[in-house]
């Protein structure tokens, strides 16, 4: 009988810190969703797929009633713009200029006002990413 040799004595070398895992996270998925990120995954295990996408992912906040107020607040606007647009192009512009000079005023309030409450958002997620 021959000697067993052993090719990697002492085992294997220890991970730098940035590279080992950390402790597991729970997450629960109802059937469905676990056959859907499955199908998802193909080949690659399902932890591998999961991680790998929840870091590459985008994920966008629900947009606030304030902040929807203030799309269809815009909508509204848009819609009024193209009343005047038709109406421009059968009476002149002329006929129409005062209310274009008010739907204009109106489109660049709402679009400040969306801008103020999107803005302090950015700044208070600017240094969570930052961390990332």
């Amino acid at each position: 009988m021959t000697k067993h040799l052993i090719n990697n004595p002492g085992g294997r070398k220890p991970l730098p810190e940035d590279e080992k895992y950390g402790s597991p996270i729970p997450v629960r998925f109802t059937m469905k969703q676990r056959k859907r990120l499955g199908r998802k995954a193909g080949d690659m295990p399902l932890s591998v797929y999961i991680r790998e996408a929840s870091l590459h992912a985008i994920v966008r906040q629900p947009v606030s009633k304030e902040l929807m107020k203030e799309i269809r607040d815009l909508n509204n606007l848009g819609t009024n713009v193209n009343y005047l647009a038709k109406t421009a192009r059968t009476f002149g512009f002329m006929s129409i200029a005062k209310k274009a000079e008010e739907a204009a005023e109106g489109i660049c309030q709402v679009l400040h006002e969306a801008r103020s409450k999107i803005k302090p958002k950015e700044e208070e997620d600017s240094p969570l990413l930052s961390n990332l």
